[in-house]
């Protein structure tokens, strides 16, 4: 089965705006602390994703009423303006849009999925998700590559303005999406409040939780873990594995799932995590680190894919938008709690945190996932419509 065009868009869009934003995010902090302003980088990044949390069930309701079209077109603009925004001298206004982004974030990754999902056949999410993994994911690595060559040849003012142009192509492919409507809801505050007061959603959001809470260790405490034990050259060789890996394997992994099930891969993901945290744990010999960095970076490659397609498994057409936006929500929660315990605790205790949260994670979810997903996609159903 071949991926869609509108798929093809999609991605490409996105694998435009993210060779543009994460390019410049992960040298964010290093430009602030150049400028004697480290604080603003962390500040901003903070905002970002709280700002993601705190608008995620605004954005169901808006792609719900106004299609993901338009919500695709209208939050790609944010990225843009807040690389523009960070050549200015103004640091009230770079806090200012960054809100503004995390705000647009989380309207256009809702919007992604629920796109995904709708421009997708029911067969074929696994696949189409993994294809869309793919292209962002070599947009966001060879945006951080690219970048890094150009700031070392010409400083930050000129890499900036020109990767400041590169969210704005993916705001022009957006145009040429078809429009796909939305189902027509009675009451769309009505159903995001039973989306967030429906237990068995709440229960499966933790896998959703447990793993985007090792994505937050990953872009907090590993890469300093990388640094003691192997030196700084060290960081961007192993944190690309974080990128590389989904290039050449989220479509394999994705197309598996669709044939293989959703379940199997899940639990290989989770068996993955736990060795590597083990390996992270007990990695006083540098050969248990990396193996543990290789584990994780595998076990996000094959997550990543798999949960974009298991929204599509147990929503409805009526409900999409708002279970996409509230397990969305619970993931970021899952990334600035790590991201918060990575700056309080020590790295053995950061583990064992980490391990229990895995953990917890997996035999919450456990009964959810021993139910066929027809039956799962009817539990939720019932309890939000």
């Amino acid at each position: 089965m071949k991926v869609s065009n509108n798929v093809k868009i999609l991605s490409l869009a996105f694998l435009f705006i993210f060779f543009g934003y994460n390019g410049v995010q992960q040298y964010l902090t290093i430009y602030f602390l150049e400028a004697k302003l480290f604080k603003a980088g962390f500040n901003s990044l903070v905002l970002i994703y709280l700002f993601f949390v705190l608008s995620n069930l605004l954005a169901a309701v808006f792609v719900s009423k106004y299609g993901a079209k338009k919500c695709l077109i209208f939050s790609s603009l944010f990225y843009s303006m807040f690389i523009f925004s960070l050549l200015t001298p103004s640091i009230f206004l770079i806090y200012i849009i960054s809100a503004l982004l995390g705000m647009a974030s989380s309207f256009l990754w809702t919007a992604q999925n629920s796109y995904l999902i709708r421009a997708s056949d029911e067969k074929s999410y696994g696949e189409n998700a993994g294809f869309f993994s793919v292209l962002q994911s070599l947009g966001s690595a060879l945006g951080i590559f690219v970048l890094g060559f150009l700031i070392a040849k010409f400083s930050y003012k000129i890499p900036f303005l020109t990767f400041a142009s590169f969210p704005l192509i993916g705001f022009l492919l957006f145009f040429k999406l078809k429009d796909l409507k939305t189902e027509k809801v009675f009451s769309r505050f009505q159903l995001l409040k039973k989306t967030i007061l429906s237990k068995t959603a709440l229960r499966l959001s933790s896998i959703w939780f447990g793993l985007n809470f090792i994505f937050g260790l990953v872009i907090g405490i590993i890469p300093i873990q990388i640094k003691e034990s192997l030196g700084v050259s060290f960081v961007g060789i192993l944190s690309s594995l974080f990128f590389i890996l989904p290039i050449t394997l989220s479509y394999f992994f994705g197309k598996l799932s669709d044939v293989k099930g959703r379940k199997q891969m899940i639990i290989i993901s989770y068996a993955l995590l736990i060795v590597g945290l083990l390996s992270l744990f007990f990695s006083g010999q540098s050969m248990l680190l990396v193996f543990g960095i290789i584990l994780l970076a595998l076990n996000w490659t094959i997550i990543k894919p798999i949960t974009y397609a298991l929204v599509g498994d147990v929503s409805t057409k009526e409900n999409l938008e708002f279970l996409t936006a509230f397990l969305f929500m619970v993931q970021n929660i899952g990334v600035i709690l790590a991201l918060l315990i990575s700056s309080q605790f020590q790295i053995k205790t950061i583990y064992l945190i980490s391990i229990a949260t895995t953990i917890i994670s997996f035999f919450v979810a456990w009964p959810l996932l021993r139910l066929k997903l027809k039956n799962l996609r009817e539990k939720i159903s019932q309890e939000i419509s």
